[in-house]
């Protein structure tokens, strides 16, 4: 579906059946107030436009969105970036020249953007650490990197991390995104790379990263890739942190496809 008066008709036809509300009575100008939609209906619309046009509507959104007029814009929106992401490329990190545009993201985004000073991690073809790097066309946009800290207690103490004794242990880096290209899911689109390169082939039971604590609880990590956020507020080399964590043998929860292979965990 690519023109809004397609996203409107399949809208009128989600609405009408959630809502018993007759399809010709609902308009772009219609409120979901008018149509009869209480907070419930909205939930359950939500998970049906959710399910529909596979897209992410967060709760605190899908309440802004008062008319369906409204709710067709934020669906074309997101299915605009949706198409933006396809043409996103992930490289796996083996040569010199990657390894170069690696460090200038990270120094453009940890270093000039926020003030850090952090320490780059371990090259291309060192044991236990994977690199990953976004493109757009032949632009590099964003990096990730995959460590192993299995039975690392000093890594695991500093951050206060607890794990089984036999858990294989992978902390996702350094996940850096340029400016311009944030709020696009890149993020996730790493992420998930590293998932089904990394992580399941090596059998990491446990999965962790360093996330901003102004965003954490909010992020789609948390939202929609089953991490959860450790209680502890913690002072690390990029600011007040918290540490998200996911036990990686039971995500996902059912069998995906991954796609080709603003603030940034760090």
């Amino acid at each position: 579906m690519d023109t809004k008066q397609e996203l409107l008709t399949r809208l009128q036809q989600i609405s009408s059946e959630q809502l018993g509300v007759r399809q010709e009575e609902i308009t772009e100008e219609s409120t979901w107030t008018q149509l009869g939609a209480d907070s419930l209906d909205r939930l359950e619309m939500s998970r049906a436009v959710e399910n529909e046009f596979m897209v992410e509507i967060p709760h605190t959104v899908g309440e802004r969105l008062n008319t369906v007029g409204e709710t067709v814009d934020h669906l074309y929106s997101l299915i605009a970036v949706r198409k933006e992401i396809s043409n996103i490329r992930i490289e796996t990190v083996t040569r010199n020249q990657q390894w170069s545009e690696m460090l200038g993201i990270r120094t453009q985004v940890f270093t000039i953007e926020r003030g850090f000073s952090y320490n780059p991690l371990p090259g291309p073809g060192e044991t236990g650490v994977w690199h990953f790097l976004a493109r757009d066309n032949r632009d590099a946009i964003a990096t990730l990197s995959v460590v192993d800290t299995t039975g690392d207690c000093q890594v695991h103490q500093r951050y206060r991390l607890s794990f089984e004794k036999n858990d294989r242990v992978a902390r996702y880096a350094q996940l850096a995104i340029l400016k311009p290209y944030r709020k696009r899911d890149i993020f996730k689109t790493l992420i998930e790379a590293a998932e089904s390169t990394v992580i399941r082939p090596n059998g990491f039971a446990m999965g962790w990263l360093l996330y901003p604590a102004a965003q954490a609880r909010s992020s789609m990590l948390i939202r929609s890739l089953g991490f959860t956020a450790e209680a502890p507020l913690l002072t690390t080399e990029f600011g007040k942190c918290h540490v998200l964590v996911r036990r990686e043998s039971s995500w996902p929860p059912f069998e995906e496809s991954f796609p080709n292979i603003e603030t940034c965990p760090i």
